[in-house]
């Protein structure tokens, strides 16, 4: 009987709810939406909680709660990117509170807004609608599996929904309000990193290849003319950025961050280090790269059409990887960029007129494959929560300090998590937020920061709390603790409160 039971329940969960999910045919183009993020959110719901992930995250939501605050960015408080994320986590403050949970729930939609865009421009590019909706779902699973690829808060989620914003206006429709409202998309996607400029070369290829094959590709003036309606889109949103700074009288400090620093930075490129980069990228990713592998390994007589799309996929996935193997840092987020080509080629596997082998065909059909899916969907959920659980110290510290400080007091996060001034809606007592650019030789360097000066100026704000991770490595720092601190409270870990003695 129990047996039966449950035979039955399975025959209506799976005609009820899975049969009608991913019978896609069947689906409006809101529900797709819906569907994909509901996925966004269900496999990252157990990262909204910690305060902390990743500390330039912790960074990102600072100087946005301080640009509301007033205080003008790369002046007040610096970071060697550029402005765009700030901005819009400035955005989302300013509209729904400072609500950790909210933040990264909101950058959870933003994915699922990307998600649906890569369906869609997969639709224009792939003419399939099994290969665009695959292509929107594995950029979900990308972007949501692993803490440093995805999940915490970093600009590449958010500039890779102005990278494929651009292209899906491209394809919709080649007219002039539309290459320049290309370029603007990208262009804002630049504002936030300026690693785009690959992506932005790509779509100009794109549309270069679009004329070529238009009805105007005689027209030589015409390709020219919309190259350069796209073009003026791009850089507009940049030159209105340096127009604002300097006709506020900030440009000075704005050149030497946006155009000095980033020069200043001392980038050994060690070819071994970034191979075992890729290589773990591709193996923490092994059933995309499975599909993505296949697709460009196997042969089949598809037509020219799709030919072409797969050159020129291919041609915008190495562009992207060109670009992230330049930036010469191996850091997990910096790939998000490469995910948005991959998932498109990896959505090829699933086209309507691939003949797969036999094996194969067994386990990717759509049948079987939605069950596939769902166990991922329930096990990669059920490995973040371990988010849930996990003692949360920032917030600890926080909690404690909240009630025992007044609105003038400083508190001074020292070499420990800087997230402390967000949770305690308290401004650094240095414009240098993130707490590695004291420490860093490299930072340093870069920003040409005067270190001793900046320690004696948050010495001369007297902060009430100072937070010591172990130790602080700084000399000034350490003897002004002993001198002027007692240990208040320990929250083990060697995470240690100063609080300042009277005097």
């Amino acid at each position: 009987m129990i047996a039966t039971l449950t035979s039955e329940i399975i025959h209506k969960f799976e005609e009820k709810i899975l049969k009608n999910i991913f019978n896609i045919s069947h689906l409006t183009r809101w529900q797709i939406f819906l569907l994909f993020t509901l996925l966004a959110v269900i496999l990252r719901f157990f990262s909204f909680y910690p305060s902390v992930i990743d500390h330039d995250e912790s960074t990102y939501l600072e100087i946005a709660r301080m640009l509301l605050s007033g205080h003008v960015l790369y002046i007040d408080m610096v970071d060697i990117k550029p402005p765009g994320i700030f901005i819009i986590l400035a955005g989302f403050q300013a509209i729904f509170g400072h609500s950790i949970f909210v933040m990264r729930l909101l950058v959870a939609i933003w994915i699922g807004i990307t998600s649906f865009l890569v369906y869609k421009t997969g639709k224009l590019l792939l003419k399939d609608e099994r290969a665009s909706f695959a292509a929107g779902i594995i950029y979900i699973l990308f972007i949501s599996t692993w803490s440093y690829y995805g999940i915490s808060i970093t600009p590449e989620i958010f500039f890779n929904l102005f990278t494929i914003a651009a292209f899906y206006v491209l394809l919709r429709k080649q007219s002039p309000a539309c290459y320049f409202l290309a370029g603007l998309l990208a262009g804002l996607g630049f504002l936030v990193k300026y690693l785009v400029i690959a992506d932005f070369a790509v779509i100009m290829l794109f549309m270069i290849i679009l004329s070529i094959y238009s009805e105007r590709k005689n027209n030589v003036f015409w390709i020219i003319f919309s190259i350069f309606l796209f073009g003026a889109g791009f850089f507009l949103p940049f030159i209105l950025l340096n127009l604002t700074y300097y006709l506020t009288g900030n440009f000075d400090e704005f050149y030497n961050i946006i155009y000095l620093a980033p020069g200043r930075y001392a980038l050994e490129f060690k070819p071994w280090i970034m191979l075992k980069y890729m290589l773990s990228f591709q193996l923490l990713f092994i059933p995309f790269f499975f599909f993505f592998y296949y697709v460009l390994i196997t042969k089949q007589k598809m037509g020219k059409a799709y030919t072409l799309i797969k050159q020129f996929l291919i041609l915008w996935s190495l562009m992207t990887l060109v670009a992230v193997i330049i930036a010469g840092k191996p850091f997990g987020h910096y790939t998000i960029q490469l995910m948005l080509p991959i998932s498109l080629i990896a959505g090829l596997f699933f086209h309507s007129d691939r003949q797969l082998p036999a094996p194969l065909n067994r386990i990717f059909s759509w049948r079987f494959g939605r069950y596939i899916l769902l166990v991922l969907v329930i096990v990669l959920m059920m490995i973040k929560i371990e988010y849930f659980f996990r003692r949360d110290i920032p917030r600890e510290i926080a909690t404690y300090l909240q009630p025992r400080l007044t609105e003038n007091d400083v508190v001074y996060a020292g070499n420990y998590h800087h997230i402390l001034y967000y949770l305690l809606k308290k401004d650094s007592p240095t414009k240098y937020v993130h707490r590695s650019l004291l420490l860093s030789n490299d930072h340093i360097k870069a920003l040409d920061i005067k270190v001793d000066e900046e320690f004696k100026k948050i010495i001369s704000q007297q902060p009430v709390y100072i937070v010591i991770d172990n130790k602080f490595p700084n000399g000034m720092i350490q003897d002004f603790l002993n001198n002027h601190y007692t240990i208040e409270k320990d929250f083990g870990k060697n995470i240690l409160l100063f609080r300042r003695m009277p005097d």
